[in-house]
């Protein structure tokens, strides 16, 4: 079962994306959303105005669906049987939750668009998740 977050995030010139919990532990529902929700928002608003999401969108079905992976590192949003996914390690193996900040969403999207160069991945392992 999916919940779509109540907020969409749009801005006047690019597309809105939603944020959808897909097989979230629980201990991620309510407020820990409503927290992902914003700090989304920002990174997403951000992106924007930068004009990061002009040449593609971020996700084709205006939907990024949340993926825990407890052993991440860092966010990463990719494709994945044709689903835009944002993973993270939302609960870990403790049971502890997190939520990324603005600024973790912002370079995950800045990944996911337009990437580092080469010497940016050699030189400091810019969107080379672990």
């Amino acid at each position: 079962m999916m919940l779509l977050a109540l907020l969409a995030v749009a801005s006047a010139h690019c597309a809105p994306v939603s944020l959808a919990l897909g097989e979230m532990p629980a201990s991620y529902r309510g407020r820990r959303f409503r927290e992902i929700s914003a700090s989304f928002a920002s990174a997403f608003d951000r992106a924007c105005n930068e004009g990061l999401l002009k040449a593609k969108p971020l996700a084709p079905s205006h939907r990024l669906v949340l993926f825990n992976a407890p052993d991440a590192n860092v966010a990463s949003i990719y494709t994945a049987k044709g689903r835009t996914m944002l993973e993270y390690y939302f609960v870990t193996q403790d049971g502890k939750t997190h939520v990324p900040s603005a600024s973790e969403l912002h370079e995950a999207i800045y990944c996911a668009l337009h990437g580092a160069s080469a010497k940016e991945q050699e030189e400091s392992g810019r969107c080379l998740p672990d």
